[in-house]
């Protein structure tokens, strides 16, 4: 769990260089003293004072080194991963899952609640504070629930905290998630599933951190995520990324759970072809995670409908590749389970081209990744409670 500060979010110099100490021991590792002082280049007094501050709060804990020589053991520092706490929900397929993570990204508990398809605010609203209730209620004795971070996919403006809209819950419209989890929560923060992923696969793999990166997931609804050097793209927090509701004259005639007729959902999503490979094959789950391993040697291209979603898929990422150029394009969801698939999603969109001589970016197909999803939400709040606490 590495942490990030933003110095002018403090009052006076102490306050600062409390959270620069944390954030740079966040990196899990032990640190002396002096190691401290001459990485944020600090005197041994203003390290020895802020240091002693955040051992007395609880943030640090100091540990005794390795001996060497007839000496003392040298005493090390590190972060207090059991001071602070925060749940994480999110959804996959028609669950929702609710994770408790401790300050260092480690997961202490699961829980995962089904919802109906006909599920409205209301019972969401329930099910999410159960999950949080249950979640916080979790934590040992000394460690403080610091609060949740929501982590949605679909239309969702961050800003306000609200879900607009989702093709697993049609009657979801609107959903203020910040007043829904006040009665059981310190802080409420929301973000988009795949922005939150696409930050995490950034923090592990700095590579995918330059030049410009988009992440598409193909799956149950069909969206992205895009970074330009490592920063997200959508820094007013409002929606962005939803190509699934691209509409083609195609398809005119398919209703979507949008409200619209013709989106790139109806012909590509999963909730638009499953029910016809059910006709087929009948055993085939609903859960992304394991519709992947089913659907991986089926001939899924023997199916029109399928051949269509394929082309009508690779036509709108080379448009995206238009609009954002990016370097590289991370695939994931079940359908490029399947080679086959993945083979002829790749070839459709060699063939678009992009402009003139210029290359279309890298295609990459990976696994979607529930815990870089979990470990991009809590990231924010963890800087959020530090701050708040610091400044406390």
């Amino acid at each position: 769990m590495i942490l990030t500060i933003d110095e002018t979010h403090y009052d006076d110099a102490h306050q600062r260089d409390c959270a620069r100490v944390v954030a740079f021991v966040s990196d899990g590792g032990q640190h002396s003293r002096p190691g401290i002082a001459e990485a944020l280049d600090m005197t041994s007094t203003t390290t020895s004072k802020v240091v002693g501050d955040l051992i007395a709060r609880g943030l640090l804990v100091e540990t005794a080194g390795e001996k060497s020589g007839r000496g003392r053991p040298a005493v090390r520092i590190g972060l207090n991963t059991q001071r602070f706490a925060a749940t994480v929900i999110h959804v996959s397929s028609r669950s929702l899952r609710g994770t408790l993570v401790d300050f260092g990204g480690r997961t202490l508990e699961r829980l995962s609640l089904d919802m109906r398809a006909d599920a409205d605010c209301g019972q969401m609203t329930a099910a999410m504070q159960d999950l949080v209730t249950l979640l916080a209620d979790k934590c040992p004795a000394g460690m403080q629930h610091i609060g949740t971070s929501v982590s949605v996919s679909g239309v969702v403006d961050v800003e306000s905290r609200t879900w607009l809209l989702t093709s697993r819950w049609p009657k979801i419209r609107d959903f203020d998630l910040a007043a829904a989890l006040a009665p059981v929560t310190p802080e409420v923060l929301v973000c988009r599933h795949l922005d939150a992923e696409l930050n995490a696969r950034m923090l592990q793999d700095p590579v995918y951190g330059t030049d410009n990166t988009l992440l598409l997931h193909w799956g149950w609804g069909i969206g992205l995520a895009y970074s330009v050097n490592g920063d997200p793209f959508i820094r007013a927090g409002g929606p962005f990324g939803e190509i699934g509701h691209w509409r083609f004259n195609l398809l005119e005639d398919r209703p979507c759970g949008c409200g619209n007729h013709g989106c790139l959902e109806t012909a590509a999503s999963l909730w638009a072809l499953l029910p016809r490979m059910l006709e087929q094959w009948p055993s085939l789950s609903e859960n992304e995670e394991v519709l992947a391993g089913q659907m991986a040697r089926r001939p899924l291209l023997d199916m029109e409908d399928m051949r269509t979603g394929v082309d009508l898929m690779a036509r709108s990422l080379a448009n995206v590749c238009r609009l954002l150029f990016p370097k590289r394009v991370i695939v994931t969801g079940p359908f490029i389970a399947n080679a086959e698939v993945w083979q002829a999603f790749e070839q459709a969109f060699q063939a678009e081209g992009l402009i003139g001589t210029l290359e279309l970016p890298v295609l990459i197909a990976d696994k979607s990744s529930e815990e870089f999803a979990i470990l991009g939400a809590v990231r924010p709040l963890f800087n959020l409670g530090l701050e708040t606490f610091i400044r406390s």
